[in-house]
């Protein structure tokens, strides 16, 4: 049992947790930034981080990380619910069913709101060739006989597609303005695939780099899933870049609503992995104000920490 400070993170701070947090950052660090540490007798214990989602304005991710020594005694509950205090949005988190992160989400209330199913593929098992075989065709075309523009606009309506129904985006020019750089810098785009009819892209299979992950990682879907050809045309551009990985698996990344991709990964065999799943933390309840002089109250004092 002690005493605990609750404050605002500083580049020091930040410094301190780098190595395993490589998300830490200083407080307010840039518009709409939240970072707070968890000191122990001026020891630091644990870190949170929150920001304005400019893709996905509807949640705040937030990051959460306790040093081992100060687990399980509600250093990582404190820190959210302080957090809150200074969020307006629900908080967005990510973790795998069965996992000691999952049960903490859990337990401060988190629900589910989507799910990663298994998405490794084996390119190497004789049985996934043949499939890949079997649904790939000749008028399939790689992003680098494609206009960066035209790649960049197609990322962004399929993106905009796949999250429409449970996790709105912002706007076109925003979405614009965050994906330009990463397709000019992050895709590979010799082995991103793509569906093309009357000068359009229909499907797309987007490839990046794995920041050292030896897998290839791919997002695929339908740029126009109300047609009757959607589903052949994801699988297609989903075959190429199979057929392409030679033998290297290939790590897909979607969701079980995706109305193409889903069904088409369920048909391909030795798929592998773990179920992630996307939790969110309701908006603490916001406490009405006392009139137009009063102040807000500081985030930083000490506190006994509750029994384990």
């Amino acid at each position: 049992m002690g005493k605990r400070l609750i404050e605002p993170a500083t580049a020091a701070d930040a410094d301190r947790f780098a190595a395993d947090s490589p998300w830490a950052r200083a407080d307010e660090w840039r518009v709409g930034g939240s970072s707070l540490v968890a000191k122990i007798k001026g020891e630091l214990a644990g870190i949170a981080v929150s920001a304005t989602n400019r893709v996905h304005p509807t949640r705040d991710p937030v990051f959460v990380f306790v040093a081992e020594q100060f687990r399980r005694q509600g250093i990582g509950s404190a820190l959210v619910t302080s957090l809150q205090s200074r969020r307006c949005m629900p908080l967005s988190v990510k973790a795998h069913p069965g996992t000691i992160a999952h049960e903490f989400y859990k337990s401060l209330g988190a629900v589910r709101y989507q799910v990663c199913p298994p998405e490794r593929v084996k390119t190497s098992r004789i049985e996934v060739r043949r499939w890949a075989l079997e649904n790939r065709r000749d008028d399939i075309r790689a992003g680098d006989r494609l206009p960066l523009e035209q790649l960049t606009e197609a990322w962004t309506k399929m993106y905009e597609i796949v999250h429409a129904s449970w996790s709105p985006t912002g706007t076109r020019s925003a979405l614009l303005a965050e994906f330009g750089p990463m397709i000019q810098t992050e895709l590979d785009a010799s082995r991103s695939m793509f569906a093309i009819r009357n000068d359009r892209i229909t499907a797309a299979c987007f490839v990046f780099g794995t920041g050292g992950d030896p897998a290839v990682e791919a997002v695929c879907e339908s740029l126009d899933p109300a047609n009757r050809l959607a589903r052949a045309d994801v699988a297609a551009c989903m075959a190429e870049v199979l057929v392409n990985a030679g033998g290297t698996p290939v790590l897909f990344d979607g969701h079980i609503t995706d109305p193409h991709f889903f069904p088409t990964l369920q048909r391909i065999p030795a798929v592998t992995g773990r179920t992630l799943e996307l939790l969110e933390i309701p908006a603490a309840p916001r406490l009405p104000t006392m009139g137009r002089n009063e102040t807000t109250p500081t985030i930083a004092g000490t506190e006994t920490f509750p029994g384990s």
